[in-house]
């Protein structure tokens, strides 16, 4: 997965580590690779149309999944969506799959199709629309007129997650329209988190019995020769990340006062020091190992491994080559 890749100017070689990596991440035989969708901000700058970048991973892949994690709905029509996400599955020979997320930053709702309040009941009737259009039916839009999208994709449904951070509405939806939930523990602890996994699969059993539970929890992630080295790889790299995402979240206009330089560093280290220990994918091989036991036993059914949060190249090419290891 991807998420905080800074746009550092004009350079014409920005995309050249991630084309490597999702390259590197089909050799080894992973599953997808996850696009997010970003903003006005050069934390993330690289991601502002994950349709685009996923394009060109697709003529460059042949088997790995590409998807979006995620769409911000709010900020786009739905048949916008379908249309830019058919010829994505279409080029990729039917690998699309899209996480829909309702955004959380103000600051990227400049341009939104409807008001920052009511973006969650947009988001969930974009569901619909979108498989409607997948199946080649047509819609009413405004004014009136039918429409139907166009390049038809290849795969019969498009694999349709909802993002969820921390509301249990949230998962409770993903349950009640027969999604698929992509999360994290941005918000969340592994308590909070199982108890949100039961409340969605209770609320799919009730609603869509005929569709398998599907989770996936994003998790950063560095596995080296032992955790000490992990931890050491991944820490200063943490701290920084944390740092620019607290930047990240003042524009996102926030209760509350600002926080000092001072207060951001000291919960940037507190942060790093949380995800590195207890809240990420990080350490060595046994570690990692039984870090995804644990979460398979609380019903997580794939871990989405963040790896552009500053890490060194050398670190996410060990990362991955470890992990590929440990799930053949």
């Amino acid at each position: 997965m991807f998420f905080s890749g800074a746009d550092r100017g004009r350079g014409p070689d920005r995309y050249a580590e991630i084309l490597r990596v999702t390259g590197l991440a089909e050799e080894l035989g992973l599953e997808a690779v996850w696009l997010p969708e970003r903003h006005y901000h050069p934390f993330g700058g690289l991601f502002p149309d994950p349709a685009v970048l996923g394009a060109a991973l697709a003529a460059r892949t042949e088997r790995i999944g590409i998807r979006a994690g995620s769409v911000v709905v709010p900020l786009h029509d739905p048949v916008g969506i379908a249309e830019r996400w058919a010829l994505v599955d279409a080029l990729s020979g039917g690998r699309a799959g899209v996480s829909l997320a309702a955004g959380w930053n103000r600051g990227d709702f400049a341009l939104a199709r409807c008001a920052f309040e009511q973006r969650r009941e947009y988001t969930f009737a974009a569901v619909d629309t979108l498989r409607t259009l997948w199946r080649g039916e047509t819609v009413q839009v405004s004014g009136g007129q039918a429409v139907r999208t166009f390049p038809a994709p290849v795969r019969a449904e498009l694999p349709l997650w909802l993002t969820a951070t921390s509301a249990p509405d949230t998962f409770t939806e993903a349950g009640r329209r027969g999604c698929r939930v992509l999360t994290a523990f941005l918000q969340l602890d592994r308590v909070t988190l199982e108890r949100n996994i039961r409340t969605y699969r209770t609320a799919l059993a009730a609603h869509a019995p005929d569709r398998a539970p599907h989770v996936t929890l994003m998790l950063h992630a560095c596995v080296a020769e032992t955790t000490a080295l992990a931890v050491a790889a991944a820490e200063p790299s943490l701290i920084a990340y944390q740092e620019q995402f607290l930047d990240l979240n003042d524009r996102a206009g926030g209760p509350g006062e600002p926080l000092t330089a001072a207060e951001k560093r000291e919960l940037s280290r507190y942060s790093a020091h949380k995800y590195a220990v207890e809240r990420g994918l990080i350490g060595g091989p046994e570690q990692a190992a039984a870090r995804l036991e644990d979460l398979a036993g609380i019903g997580v059914d794939e871990v989405a491994c963040l790896v552009d949060y500053g890490l060194a190249p050398q670190h996410v090419t060990e990362t991955l080559r470890r992990l590929a290891a440990l799930t053949s």
